[in-house]
């Protein structure tokens, strides 16, 4: 039983190895392109750069698995992730890298003889991972949006107050605050210099950041712009009751910590139990393992132990 849980390690630290390293290699394509965007250099310069710096052969290859995909049509759903989450790969891409991750993984099953009936749960695991992680960046994204819309509403009503304009305001805001909003407000104004509508704008950036605070504060400076009155004050308002939801929404989660933890406790101490059975006494366990009816029974039990999972979640999510 040592052994087979020493692969498991094994396979799951070259699973997150592998992810870690192209997720840097996203990363570093992000920040060449925007210092491509803000510090442009001579097209000289730049070609001479480009010359020296040639992709690696995994790079490439990961590329040109993404060009076979190119004229797929991918679900909205997958693009929208791809866009909440700030992503800058498109969706062939990400599901090139999907695949390479599922073969990776089943590589390494088939290097460590480990059983082949884990081959499908190993693709199946290797191909869902990368969709998971992106979900977890787009849900850290959109609660980093919200604690910074409290900060930006207040440097927006200063602003406004010392003299700045709503669009130099806006621009302050983008120059001046991280991403998420930072990059996203700057890009309203630039939009907005070509001369796109405001309102389609700002819709786009409630598509791009789907967050509920945000949708209230430019459903509000959209129809202030349309009646009159005093932004700033306006502005003001909103930070404060923005504040106060936080702050509720805050709360809710520290009432809620005891019920989550109680849900992986329940969820994680049947498994530690058949580990702590198969490691003290293997002839005891063996027949779950080895026997079909343990297989089964045991499949049961991963199911239902799941579904447990899912109530639990369900009750102690509460929509504010």
């Amino acid at each position: 039983m040592k052994t087979v849980i020493e692969i498991m390690l094994i396979f799951l630290a070259s699973s997150v190895f592998m992810f870690l390293f192209l997720r840097r290699y996203i990363n570093k394509r992000r920040m060449d392109h925007r210092i491509t965007e803000f510090l442009p250099a001579p097209i000289v310069v730049v070609a001479e750069v480009k010359k020296q710096k040639r992709p690696s052969l995994f790079i490439r290859f990961f590329l040109l698995i993404s060009l076979i995909f190119k004229n797929v049509q991918f679900s909205e759903k997958t693009e929208k992730i791809l866009l909440e989450a700030g992503s800058k790969l498109k969706p062939e891409e990400f599901f090139a890298f999907r695949l390479l991750t599922a073969a990776g993984v089943i590589m390494m099953v088939a290097f460590l003889g480990l059983p082949l009936f884990l081959s499908p749960v190993a693709i199946v695991i290797g191909f869902i991972l990368p969709k998971y992680v992106m979900k977890q960046k787009r849900k850290k994204r959109l609660q980093l949006s919200s604690q910074q819309l409290i900060d930006v509403l207040g440097m927006m009503a200063n602003s406004m107050r010392a003299g700045f304009s709503f669009m130099q305001a806006m621009q302050l805001v983008g120059k001046e605050v991280p991403d998420p909003l930072g990059p996203e407000f700057d890009r309203v104004v630039r939009q907005s210099g070509l001369g796109i509508p405001l309102e389609e704008v700002f819709e786009e950036l409630v598509e791009r950041l789907p967050n509920k605070e945000l949708e209230v504060v430019v459903r509000a400076i959209l129809a202030q712009r349309k009646s009159g009155g005093n932004l700033a004050d306006l502005l003001e308002t909103m930070e404060e009751t923005i504040r106060g939801r936080v702050r509720i929404l805050e709360e809710l989660k520290t009432l809620t910590a005891q019920g989550k933890m109680s849900s992986w406790i329940i969820t994680l101490l049947p498994v530690g139990l058949g580990l702590y059975l198969a490691m003290m006494n293997r002839e005891y366990f063996g027949p779950m393992l080895e026997h079909p009816l343990g297989w089964a029974m045991l499949s049961v039990c991963v199911i239902s132990n799941f579904i447990g999972w899912l109530f639990i979640q369900k009750i102690i999510r509460i929509e504010v």
